[in-house]
């Protein structure tokens, strides 16, 4: 005759090791990448802050140069404009701005997510606990 098994109960057949302390262990783990990300991400702050981006528009008549950090750092006019209407100098500058932000804005995201990748990557194949 066969014996019956009782269940568990969601018990951990390993002595000595319980859902609880995995859990602290992981949370201990979680909190140390944590910190760690933060302290990157704050360096990538100020390295983005000296990193430059350039675009133009008019043929290269009006370029406008952004920081990493998302801020204009320059705007150079060429004298070939001189005698312009106001409003196509306008759309140029601002057409040339919006260009290099998004330059800027690509930069930032790019290198943010190589770091983040670098903590969060170690998160994915967690087991269920």
């Amino acid at each position: 005759m066969a014996k019956k098994i009782k269940s568990l109960g969601g018990r951990s057949l390993k002595p000595g090791i319980s859902k609880k302390a995995d859990m602290g262990q992981l949370l201990k783990e979680a909190q140390k990448a944590q910190v760690a990300m933060e302290a990157e991400m704050a360096e990538l702050e100020e390295k983005l802050a000296s990193q430059e981006v350039k675009a133009s528009s008019g043929g290269g008549v009006v370029t406008v140069t952004a920081g990493g950090d998302l801020k204009i750092k320059n705007i150079d006019i060429s004298p070939e404009l001189q005698g312009e209407s106001i409003d196509i100098i306008k759309d140029m500058i601002i057409a040339a701005t919006n260009e290099a932000l998004e330059k800027a804005s690509e930069l930032k995201e790019t290198e943010s997510e190589k770091i983040s990748q670098k903590y969060l990557s170690g998160f994915e194949n967690m087991p269920n606990i």
